[in-house]
């Protein structure tokens, strides 16, 4: 493929990406200048003419025409559509696809499940090999480094941002609108309705579609309701007055129990992750986007609303850090009422209750919303292709489409504890539902849903969120910097923004 752009890819431009040390040694810069001697440390062909995803399949709706009676009706055929890829069944017969993804564990074998089912049922020939990439960040750096045309494989799994670095630099992925819309091969309008649709309309740059989602997740409060019961509490905090509220009486009762070593515990256990700082600002209705997504804009009255609420919840006492043990050990043993976690690592958390032999109710819930709703943040990797040969790409397609079938969802559901990415695929998960109440709950949140950022340049940006986290529960910062702070986060991110397009 050399460094040319292919017929079917996204992107046009020739540069290697992302100049990651320049960015972080920018941020390192950026940050200084706010915290003084405290440093932060971080770590075309063009768009296919498909522009939207109706089905290309029309519906079998005669339309109603007036006939004098004494005229019989001449019988006509509907010509039915053809598909556009030029590539015929028997073409695909003996090609051998390579396939990599980054699950190990539970999920890594129920993909080669899949992987071996559709090799040995599907009826064209092809053949995938699959390997695990050891994870994300591996399979990142591992396609960054390939050789075009000889390592790259045909298709993979990327995270939103990290598969438009790639198309925006020499890696030519392959666009999929081509194939979504094919009569014969794609994907008809009811199976387009049969997606989580805010988890569908995440993979598409500039209004053409690069991948489909393969796994989603969310980072959730995990709540020991148990725990709230005796402390005078009989539903989850809807609100941020309400949060504040139970978090302050469990960190008062850890604070006058008899175990000291309980003592600075017991009300929500910080998380400034990325994910964990983005979904409290989504809960304080902030977008975090400029409009069109033309780039970031942090600082606004949301957002100060948001870090000044986390900030005072750390001075009251009522938020802490523990660095000493994992975060499920710290829940299992009541030195938190409220963490923040993943949704895929809700069994996790089980293993943890049981090995503490703790007995506590505990559920998952959203971030609470001054509206009084529950809010949480999805995000999650995606299915994509490399630019081949048209049979090649064709024959990928046709495996993204076999892993995508509610079954073989169904089945990374149950592996990985996550979302279905399919509605139906809710009809085959009745007896995980009653097995996995947690996951339960996380389902009822789904309509609160709001996804990360689709800019490539998040990769890099989102570490911003992570930094200022970091930053907001330190002794030294005080409530009258977090302006700047959102004015800094600004600036950073545009310049980021920049260097990422």
């Amino acid at each position: 493929m050399g460094n040319h752009q292919k017929p079917g890819t996204l992107g046009n431009h020739t540069a290697d990406g992302i100049d990651t040390p320049s960015i972080l040694s920018r941020m390192l810069v950026l940050f200084a200048l706010l915290f003084g001697i405290f440093l932060v440390t971080a770590c075309n062909a063009p768009p296919s003419p498909t522009a939207t995803l109706a089905s290309a399949t029309p519906e079998n709706s005669p339309t109603s025409t007036s006939i004098p009676a004494t005229s019989t009706p001449t019988p006509t055929i509907t010509p039915q559509p053809t598909s556009s890829l030029d590539v015929k069944a028997a073409d695909l017969d003996g090609i051998t696809l390579k396939f990599w993804h980054p699950w190990s564990g539970d999920t890594g074998k129920a993909i080669q499940e899949s992987v071996d089912e559709f090799n040995n049922s599907n009826q064209y020939g092809i053949t995938v090999e699959a390997s695990s990439q050891g994870d994300l960040n591996s399979l990142y750096e591992k396609i960054n480094n390939a050789v075009p045309d000889a390592d790259l494989p045909n298709l993979a799994v990327g995270a939103n941002y990290q598969v438009q670095t790639w198309i925006a630099g020499w890696n030519p992925v392959a666009g999929l609108d081509t194939y979504v819309s094919d009569p014969e091969w794609g994907l008809s309008g009811r199976e387009l309705a049969d997606f989580n649709q805010l988890f569908l309309q995440q993979d598409v740059r500039e209004g053409s579609r690069f991948g489909l989602p393969a796994v989603r997740t969310a980072y959730l409060m995990y709540y020991n309701t148990t725990w709230a019961e005796e402390l005078g509490f009989t539903s989850a905090p809807r609100t941020p007055e309400e949060f504040s509220a139970q978090v302050c009486a469990a960190a008062q009762a850890n604070q006058t129990n008899d175990d000291p070593d309980d003592d600075g515990t017991g009300g929500w256990l910080i998380n400034t992750s990325p994910p964990g700082i983005l979904s409290w600002l989504y809960a304080f209705d902030s977008s975090v986007l400029l409009p069109n997504d033309a780039g970031y804009r942090f600082n606004t009255p949301e957002s100060e609303t948001a870090l000044l609420f986390l900030k005072e919840l750390f001075d009251e006492g009522c938020a802490f850090e523990v660095l000493e043990s994992p975060v499920e050990v710290d829940f299992a043993n009541r030195r938190a009422l409220f963490v923040t976690s993943s949704l895929s690592d809700v069994k996790f958390q089980d293993s943890e209750f049981a090995g503490a032999e703790n007995d506590d109710r505990w559920t998952v819930t959203g971030f609470p919303s001054p509206g009084g709703e529950p809010v949480i943040s999805a995000y999650g990797p995606s299915y994509f292709m490399f630019a081949g040969t048209p049979e090649e790409n064709l024959a990928a397609w046709l495996v993204i489409k076999w892993l995508l079938s509610p079954e073989q969802d169904a089945s990374l559901v149950e592996a990985r504890g996550t979302f279905p990415v399919k509605v139906s695929t809710l009809d085959l998960l009745d007896n995980y539902a009653d097995e996995h109440p947690r996951w339960s709950a996380a389902q009822d949140l789904l309509e609160h849903a709001k996804t990360e950022p689709g800019l490539d340049s998040w990769g890099t940006v989102r570490w911003i969120l992570g930094d200022v986290g970091t930053q907001i529960f330190r002794y030294y910062f005080t409530p009258d910097r977090i302006p700047a702070t959102l004015e800094l986060m600004d600036e950073t991110a545009s310049e980021l923004h920049a260097l990422g397009n």
